[in-house]
C-alpha cells in the first residue's frame, strides 16, 4: 500500500488540543490472515494480502476500507480516535456479508513499533464492534486483560470514539496503528481487512505512528 505523505494537525496550537489525520489508500479491502484480539499481532502478513474477488459479498463491505484514520489529544485528558470508510457504517440490525458473525475497527497502542522481528505485544487494543444487531466498544489492557467501554459517536461514514488518559495508563509516549476486521465465528478467528498504509507520517516505523507526532 502506498499513499503521499501527509500529516494534519487540527488546531495545533495547545499541546492538548492535536489530532493527526492519515490518509489510507482507498480500494484496497483485502484479506490479511489473522487472530483478533490477541496481544501479539501479526501485521506482517499483510505483505501476503489477497483478496476475495471483486464480486464476492464482502468486497461490498466497504465500511470496511478505511479512508483516512484520526488519533490525538482533543483535549487535556481526552484522546479521540477515528475513522473515514469508504462506505457507511452498517444501521443497527444490518445483515453483515455471510458467514461473518462480528466485525470491528480497531486501535492498536504499542509500547514499540511493530517489526516482523519484534511482533511485540500491545499495551493497549480499542475496538468498535459491530455483531450485526448493535454497535459495542472493547478497551484492552493486554497485560492484565482488564476490558472497560469507552464512548463513541457514528455519522454516516465516520466513528469517533472518546478515550481517556487515566484509561491507558496516562501514558507520556507510545506508538499507535488501526485496522479493520471481519470474524467468521465468535472464538475470534478471521481476516484483517485493512490496515493503515506505511510510509504515511513522519517518524513512522511500519505500520506505527510515534506519539507524541514528530
Amino acid at each position: 500500500m502506498t499513499c503521499p505523505i501527509a500529516l494534519v494537525l487540527a488546531n495545533p496550537v495547545s499541546a492538548d488540543n492535536v489530532v493527526v489525520t492519515i490518509p489510507d489508500k482507498k480500494g484496497d479491502l483485502g484479506m490479511y490472515d489473522h487472530f483478533f484480539g490477541t496481544a501479539n499481532k501479526s501485521k506482517g502478513v499483510a505483505l501476503g494480502n489477497h483478496t476475495w474477488g471483486d464480486k464476492a459479498p464482502m468486497m461490498k463491505a466497504r465500511y470496511l476500507d478505511m479512508v483516512s484514520i484520526s488519533f490525538g489529544l482533543q483535549q487535556e485528558g481526552t484522546y479521540v480516535f477515528g475513522m473515514k470508510l469508504a462506505a457507511d457504517l452498517p444501521q443497527a440490525g444490518t445483515a453483515m456479508p455471510p458467514g461473518i458473525k462480528l466485525i470491528a475497527w480497531l486501535l492498536w497502542l504499542d509500547r514499540a513499533p511493530w517489526t516482523p522481528l519484534s511482533n511485540l505485544p500491545s499495551y493497549y487494543e480499542i475496538y468498535l464492534m459491530y455483531d450485526g444487531t448493535s454497535y459495542s466498544t472493547v478497551l484492552s489492557n493486554t497485560a492484565t486483560h482488564s476490558v472497560t467501554s469507552v464512548p463513541f459517536t457514528i455519522d454516516g461514514s465516520t466513528f469517533q470514539m472518546q478515550i481517556s488518559a487515566d484509561s491507558i495508563g496516562d501514558m507520556a509516549s507510545f506508538w499507535w496503528s488501526a485496522g479493520t476486521f471481519a470474524l467468521t465465528n465468535w472464538n475470534t478467528l478471521g481476516w484483517c481487512t485493512d490496515l493503515n498504509d506505511p510510509g504515511v507520517a513522519t517518524g513512522q516505523v511500519w505500520f506505527d505512528i510515534p506519539w507524541p507526532p514528530v
